[in-house]
């Protein structure tokens, strides 16, 4: 679904993607403005500073000390579909085979799978919290997205989605762009090529997230999976970058002048799931109107109500579902 509104705001996406190319050169219009010095100064500490997180945010921005604590115990109905549909698990004498038409899990599927679903979803949780720790990306984000996205099934999904946070190709080359460390990795992957290009290096990306492993017992690749949760910490950092810019660009002013630590990631994930244009929207309108809180900032439910578009107005849900209380993590600070 989101592949269909990053199309059309591609042009936009791009435009946006092109000041971390030359952070000197200027843009008329005064959107896409940018100098260096603005990055340098403001990006990186919005993004990072977690000094004064709300407790009510903590449920899903804490830090844990153990990856035990992000562990979960659901019952994923596509993830024991995929079992199912690969030839992991045998649900023959299941109903229907175990599988519904749209090749989820039913209730005899989900039991015929269920040791092998613990496993997965929990699989990765000592790579998302070292990611976390690492890179300062929330841990318990980075699990909500890709229970979201891809309920841990590691492989492609449709033409367009890849890996456990269903990355594009379109948001792989925008990482790209916002990452020097993403561009390093897939460099050195792409290396000794005499020319390589960010389609190239995009193009490596989209590869390191697909696990599909045909001669593997769960015919997926497990340790390139585990791998995988770095690169897309680090593509949630480059988003957030890249979501700094842009409230820098919408308000001219520095980012933790404008938003918190937990807004500026869940527009990080509005920017991850609908694109650049309707976070920079909806900060604008916001700005515009004089919605700044007590404290000066602008709250996510200002910025969400100024969202105006259609296209817009669904990463709504999807933000919320991934900071809402899904799981019974055992927050603490």
């Amino acid at each position: 679904m989101r592949t269909y509104f990053w199309m059309l705001g591609f042009l936009g996406m791009f435009l946006f993607s092109l000041i971390s190319l030359d952070f000197n050169q200027k843009f008329t219009g005064g959107i896409l403005t940018a100098q260096k010095k603005n990055v340098d100064l403001v990006i990186v500490p919005i993004c990072l500073d977690r000094s004064n997180i709300p407790d009510e945010e903590l449920h899903w921005l804490y830090m844990p000390n153990d990856p035990q604590e992000l562990a979960t115990n659901e019952y994923y109905g596509y993830l024991s579909g995929q079992l199912i549909t690969a030839g992991v698990v045998d649900a023959s004498d299941c109903p229907l085979n175990g599988l519904w038409s749209n090749g989820y899990a039913n209730a005899c599927g989900l039991d015929k799978t269920r040791e092998k679903s613990l496993y997965l979803q929990n699989v990765y949780d000592d790579e998302i919290l070292a990611a976390g720790k690492g890179l300062g990306v929330p841990p318990l984000m980075v699990k909500q997205l890709i229970r979201y996205e891809s309920q841990f099934w590691p492989t492609q999904m449709g033409p367009y989605h890849f890996g456990l946070g269903h990355l594009t190709y379109l948001g792989a080359s925008n990482a790209i762009t916002w990452s020097r460390a993403l561009a390093g990795d897939m460099y050195a992957q792409l290396s000794p090529q005499p020319v390589i290009t960010n389609n190239m290096m995009a193009s490596q990306l989209i590869a390191a997230m697909d696990a599909s492993c045909t001669t593997c017992p769960l015919k997926i690749n497990i340790p390139k999976a585990e791998q995988s949760i770095l690169y897309i910490a680090e593509t949630l950092l480059a988003y957030c970058r890249q979501t700094s810019q842009i409230v820098y660009n919408a308000t001219r002013k520095n980012p933790g002048d404008v938003v918190d630590y937990a807004t500026i990631w869940k527009l990080t994930l509005l920017n991850y799931n609908m694109g650049p244009l309707c976070v920079y929207d909806g900060i604008n309108r916001s700005y515009q109107s004089g919605e700044a809180n007590s404290t000066g900032n602008l709250s996510w439910d200002a910025i969400a109500a100024n969202l105006k578009s259609a296209s817009c107005d669904r990463g709504i849900p999807y933000v919320e579902n991934i900071t809402g209380v899904y799981y019974d993590f055992g927050a603490s600070p």
